[in-house]
């Protein structure tokens, strides 16, 4: 095939619906934004303030890179720089993330937040199972995990 039919395939597969899920139950199309895109392969980059919706799923990075499957499917979501995966409930921070969408988890590293309401987690790592809400945290090297949180007041509980 030539490059310019591969890359016309490519990119149809791209304004198809995805058949990844940011966000559990979902079938509404990923629109992806950013600064700038390149193609190479299976693999798309997109650079500069990336912004990728689903639904109520936000995902925002400084670099996002999608590797794509045969059928145009995403097989993984690489973001790296100012991660940010809110989805309604709860957000995630952090320097790095990987989305897997076998596993159908999101991984974020390095100086990790994740907040719900005012309670906030740090961690040196963060698996989240995007279908369960499942959270699993990790210590950075030698240090601890950190969780703060607000009971509600004597007049809050009844």
């Amino acid at each position: 095939m030539t490059r310019a039919l591969i890359t016309a395939l490519f990119l149809s597969a791209l304004i198809a619906p995805a058949s990844a899920q940011l966000i559990a139950s979902s079938d509404a199309p990923i629109d992806i934004t950013g600064e700038s895109a390149e193609i190479e392969d299976n693999v798309v980059t997109w650079t500069g303030e990336v912004r990728a919706v689903q639904g109520e799923a936000i995902l925002t990075a400084n670099t996002l890179i999608a590797e794509f499957g045969d059928e145009g499917e995403f097989k993984t979501i690489l973001v790296i720089g100012a991660v940010r995966y809110s989805n309604g409930a709860e957000a995630i921070t952090g320097e790095k993330g990987v989305f897997d969408s076998v596993l159908r988890t999101i991984t974020i590293t390095e100086n990790v937040l994740l907040t719900q309401d005012r309670q906030v987690m740090a961690a040196g790592k963060v698996i989240y199972w995007v279908d369960t809400g499942r959270v699993q945290f990790t210590p950075q090297p030698g240090g601890r995990i950190r969780g703060v949180f607000y009971t509600k007041s004597i007049g809050e509980q009844f």
